[in-house]
């Protein structure tokens, strides 16, 4: 009886699909299950057969989930005519209602809806923040962040692929296949490696597999052996990578340990690090601090919590000072908010003021300036205008205060801050900052409340020269002793 109804199906196909890009197999009503909605990874397969069966050699589309595989069905020409386009755009994630139905030993779903999930990476984050750690200039680490997001969409090889930026620079291409499973071409290789399998189970074998370094030194990939994963959310998995040493007595494999984090990646970064093995030859390293999903935060590390989601420190440079930032809707708006430090960040060190922005935008800038010597409040004058992408630096060549405003089209408000910028220049250089904040001072009510004053010059102060301590009073030097 199951040969004649699979025989049946099977003239059905032939004659009613035969010009179809994929063959899809119409059920017999007594074989509908109850409704259901599934989700998975849409893509093109084989046509299914029994044994010796005869079997069209067409393509058919199946919805691959992580429990089974259900081969599409339908009767309906506009389900079909969808169904066709959306082969040319396979493999998609997608989420499929109708009823299922088993033939012999393979499950079929008649098709009543189809929603496709335009994301290229599904079971990926699409931006990081990334502390750069180094000891490179003496035994204290300097550390860094850095931004890695998800950008443009690409072809390589017929393959869509999506452009995953790094610190502004282009690192590869991703493209997801089965649900779970990423694969990667680092920038500079044609080679498509593993990347990510989180539907890999305790014990299974890796190969092929990139997790960081550079593509010459493994054109294939390494092998690696999956050896716990964690039962919390997001899972952990421990991998133990198969590293290859090259020393003067040839090759020696080490184990190697990495870490996976389900919908993260890496510990290090979506693609790993340039130097991750036990014979890197710089003193650095990375981590990941903060990963987001379509603008959210869905992940934070241990150092991401002890230092929060951008943290920046350099003992061996000359401290940096952070502007608070605020939004507000126009000028004469009475809401005023606290700026996201994951957008943008404004540093001033020295005498160099720089403005990172995170969202990869064309931003304005606009920075200008009150003269502080003035009895009276000057009119402000503009000392910078102009455009920039990621980062910009500006080196500030006169005392006063500043206002400093970033505006972007697609934003429906300004963001701006204010500082204080003070020097004294002397034969030894020293250079001196501060900033204040004076809260809702666009309000014309509040006017009065910034200072114009210049802060008194002291009447002797400490210098420091060739590591001796002197004073200066005047135009003179003394030692510590009085002697000039």
């Amino acid at each position: 009886m199951r040969k004649m109804i699979f025989s049946l199906m099977l003239a059905l196909v032939s004659s009613v699909w035969m010009m179809k890009a994929a063959c899809l197999m119409q059920a017999p009503e007594a074989m509908y299950q109850p409704f259901e909605t599934v989700s998975g990874t849409l893509t093109s397969i084989g046509f299914p057969c029994e044994g010796e069966e005869p079997c069209p050699t067409c393509l058919t589309i199946a919805l691959v989930t992580d429990a089974k595989t259900y081969y599409l069905s339908t009767s309906d020409a506009q389900m079909q005519a969808q169904l066709d386009e959306l082969e040319m755009q396979l493999p998609l994630r997608a989420t499929i209602s109708g009823t299922p139905f088993v033939n012999g030993s393979f499950d079929f779903i008649k098709v009543q809806s189809v929603s496709v999930d335009n994301s290229l990476l599904p079971s990926l984050c699409d931006e990081w923040n990334i502390a750069k750690i180094s000891n490179s200039f003496g035994p204290q680490d300097v550390i860094h962040t850095v931004k890695a997001f998800l950008g443009s969409d690409t072809v390589i090889e017929s393959q869509n692929y999506v452009k995953l930026i790094e610190d502004s620079k282009y690192k590869g291409a991703m493209r997801e296949g089965m649900s779970g499973v990423i694969y990667y071409i680092p920038a500079g290789s044609a080679h498509e490696y593993l990347l990510y399998d989180f539907n890999a189970q305790v014990g299974d074998r890796l190969t092929n597999l990139w997790y960081g370094g550079d593509p010459e030194r493994c054109p294939n990939g390494y092998n690696a052996t999956v050896l716990s994963i964690s039962n919390e959310t997001p899972r952990v998995f421990t991998i133990e990578v198969e590293y290859i040493l090259s020393d003067s007595d040839g090759e020696h494999i080490i184990p190697w340990t990495i870490y996976w984090t389900e919908g993260v990646g890496l510990s290090d970064g979506p693609a790993g690090q340039f130097c991750p093995g036990p014979d890197c030859a710089c003193s650095c390293g990375q981590l990941v601090l903060c990963a987001y999903k379509n603008g959210e935060q869905v992940y934070v590390s241990d150092m991401g919590e002890q230092y929060g989601c951008v943290y920046n420190y350099d003992p061996y440079s000359t401290p940096a000072d952070t502007i608070p930032l605020y939004a507000q809707d126009d000028p004469g708006s009475s809401t005023v908010d606290p700026v996201d430090p994951n957008q943008v960040v404004v540093t001033l060190q020295g005498d160099a003021l720089t403005v990172k922005d995170f969202s990869g935008e064309v931003i304005t800038m606009e920075l200008s300036l009150t003269d502080l010597k003035a009895q009276m409040p000057a009119l402000n004058r503009v000392a910078n205008t102009q455009t920039f992408q990621n980062e910009v630096t500006v080196t500030l060549t006169e005392e006063g205060l500043y206002t400093l405003v970033l505006t972007n089209p697609s934003w429906e408000y300004t963001i701006y801050g204010t500082f204080n910028y003070r020097m004294e220049e002397s034969n030894e250089a020293i250079w001196r900052w501060e900033y204040t904040i004076y809260g809702t001072f666009n309000y014309p009510q509040r006017k009065d409340a910034i200072d114009q004053n210049v802060v008194p010059k002291p009447a002797a102060e400490k210098i420091l020269r060739d590591g001796q301590l002197l004073i200066r009073k005047g135009d003179k030097i003394y030692t510590i002793l009085g002697i000039h």
